[in-house]
């Protein structure tokens, strides 16, 4: 899914797998506000809300995160420059971390919460660096995408084929988790075999 706007909040992509789909509105509003220069990659946090047919590896978990601009060529036109990181997510499983969720919470759902590894923040506030740079440069056009992308992986518990799940992100601390998807079948978002690549049938036991 994506979502355009202008300014640094020229877009906000927060992918589920490779999925498309649709953001809520009252989401859209909320992300308005969303900001390179105010995001605090220490406060970011992604929650799942998934149904209990899926175990969800928190191992496997990572948030791509993109910037890009456009730059103008010597000779006239525009060329696109991107940087890019793959950062590892630690979950986190504290009642503080958790209480925020409490509202998506029941015997029908289970709810994680993860953080960007301690370990690859420097990677992130290194893009940002960068990035904040780019209007001192005479080549800059003014054009900016902000792309976020989460992937799942895990598996998927034999004999229940609910596989809907709910994403959030949340940007500072203190802030609200803003939902991306609400219910969406894991399905609808990839092809059938890499479906069961991704969450293939749990080992018994």
């Amino acid at each position: 899914m994506r979502w355009r706007a202008t300014g640094w909040a020229a877009a906000l992509c927060a992918a589920l797998l490779a999925a498309c789909g649709s953001i809520p509105v009252s989401s859209l509003w909320k992300l308005r506000n969303l900001q390179l220069e105010t995001l605090d990659p220490a406060a970011l946090r992604a929650a799942v809300v998934h149904s209990p047919a899926l175990l969800v590896q928190g191992q496997s978990l990572m948030l791509s995160v993109s910037v890009s601009r456009k730059v103008r060529r010597p000779g006239g036109g525009t060329t696109t420059e991107t940087l890019a990181e793959k950062l590892p997510l630690q979950e986190l499983r504290t009642t503080a971390e958790r209480s925020a969720l409490v509202d998506y919470e029941s015997p029908r759902t289970v709810v994680q919460v993860w953080r960007i590894d301690p370990a690859a923040l420097p990677r992130l506030h290194a893009l940002r660096t960068t990035a904040l740079g780019w209007k001192k440069t005479p080549d800059d056009a003014g054009q900016r995408e902000l792309s976020l992308g989460l992937e799942l992986a895990g598996c998927e518990k034999p004999g229940l084929q609910q596989r809907t799940v709910t994403t959030l992100l949340r940007f500072a601390d203190p802030g609200e988790y803003i939902p991306i998807v609400r219910n969406l079948d894991l399905a609808e978002t990839m092809p059938p075999e890499e479906l069961k690549q991704r969450f293939p049938a749990c080992a018994p036991g």
